[in-house]
């Protein structure tokens, strides 16, 4: 089942809840950006830059318009947990901390060329759908809960090229997974100074520096002119060692 939201358009009373709600998903949000671009997630959202938020269970796929004429693509998946019962405020209200997510519940990615994670549209749309959560906060479980009888599932990472290609998708949770609460991220790529062309840039090396003997040099006798070089250098020897 999917919904789709219009950011502002719906216009009804708070709920009990929904305040709470919001807030508490505003909060997650502004743990989760740098304080640039979460003001200028709010400025998009206050200038109703966030046109659409499609939602299914585990994720929001929203359109906000920035400098582009079509805008852009924000995708935000969160890790499902098992439906509570939420059937009066007051049990809606005992679950409203389980069912808000953390930062590590949760996945976006956007299709503007920022790499920031999140971007200040990801930031916007969250805090657009925080503030619908103010008169409608069931819509906070219809996002985070799976279909009835279906297995909680988990954030994770289908792309992440750049631009237009990144993509998210769900994952069921494996078993068992101690992880699962974790926030998955891209290995790092191979060194490239690690590469075989760069190796045969440098051409061969240089043998590795030889470990200087441990036994005492045996100092000879020997004369230049007057002067016995032998002695001289026991003497340096002695005053550089500390030796008497």
């Amino acid at each position: 089942m999917s919904i789709v939201l219009v950011p502002g358009q719906f216009r009804a009373d708070p709920h009990p809840v929904g305040k709470l709600a919001s807030t508490l998903l505003s909060v997650t949000v502004a743990g989760m950006a740098d304080p640039v671009r979460f003001r200028r997630g709010k400025g998009y959202v206050a200038d109703g830059a966030v046109t659409r938020i499609t939602l299914t269970p585990g994720q929001l796929v929203a359109t906000v318009e920035g400098s582009r004429s079509h805008g852009y693509q924000v995708y935000v998946t969160v890790r499902t947990v098992e439906r509570p019962d939420v059937s009066t405020p007051e049990l809606l209200r005992a679950q409203i901390n389980r069912l808000t997510p953390e930062g590590d519940d949760l996945m976006v990615s956007c299709t503007c060329p920022d790499d920031a994670d999140p971007c200040k549209h990801a930031v916007a749309v969250i805090l657009a759908f925080a503030a619908e959560l103010v008169s409608r906060p069931e819509l906070l479980v219809e996002w985070r809960c799976g279909a009835a009888g279906e297995a909680p599932a988990r954030a994770q990472v289908g792309s992440r090229a750049r631009g237009s290609e990144r993509h998210l998708r769900l994952a069921p949770a494996l078993p068992n997974d101690r992880r699962s609460g974790e926030r998955l991220r891209t290995p790092e790529p191979p060194s490239p100074w690690e590469s075989p062309e760069w190796a045969a840039f440098l051409g061969e090396q240089p043998p590795a520096e030889p470990v200087p003997p441990d036994e005492p040099v045996q100092v000879r006798r020997t004369m230049l002119g007057t002067i016995d070089l032998g002695a001289w250098v026991r003497s340096a020897i002695e005053e550089l060692t500390g030796q008497q």
